[in-house]
């Protein structure tokens, strides 16, 4: 995709909460020194976000350009940022785990999506969390990025404990295949 875009990266974190301004100005810092180009962030904890709360943890280029999904009680959801100098927003879909948007280079006609997900912790959601990105793939055209946190895992050797529920795994395998 860099051959077709200017350089540019992503970034994607799971900050676990957004209420605190020391953590907000750390988290600004960390964005302002890694420079990127998108901001994928999980588990924002936030109900709603205006421009001056948008301020206190993204970088001044990144505060006015936000898609977020609001959080429902004490967990999670998602906002994904950009910086309009580099891309333009074509268009999302929110969903209650996902945020899919659709981006176009500033500087010329390429586009690419990314789907920014916090998927549910309790798995016995995990299905319908992903039978929902199994419906975004007609949406998506071209290349794309699949950012955040599953809450899953591909196989026993992505958990410490070696116990592991195969169906599970199964499952989220083959949706991302």
């Amino acid at each position: 995709m860099c051959n077709r875009f200017k350089n540019f990266s992503v970034v994607s974190w799971n900050v676990r909460g957004l209420g605190d301004l020391d953590k907000c100005a750390i988290v600004k810092d960390a964005f302002v020194s890694a420079k990127p180009s998108v901001i994928c962030l999980q588990e924002t904890k936030l109900h709603h976000i205006d421009q001056f709360q948008a301020h206190s943890f993204l970088p001044p280029s990144f505060a006015n350009t936000i898609q977020f999904v609001s959080s429902t009680g004490s967990r999670g959801r998602i906002l994904t940022a950009w910086n309009a100098s580099t891309f333009a927003l074509e268009g999302f879909i929110s969903r209650r785990h996902t945020l899919t948007t659709t981006f176009s280079s500033t500087e010329s006609t390429h586009q690419f999506t990314i789907t920014n997900e916090y998927a549910p912790s309790d798995h016995r959601d995990s299905k319908h969390f992903l039978e929902d990105l199994l419906e975004l793939r007609p949406h998506i055209l071209g290349p794309c990025i699949l950012a955040g946190d599953f809450n899953l895992i591909c196989g026993v050797s992505d958990k410490n404990t070696g116990r592991i529920n195969p169906t599970l795994c199964s499952l989220f395998n083959d949706t991302l295949d």
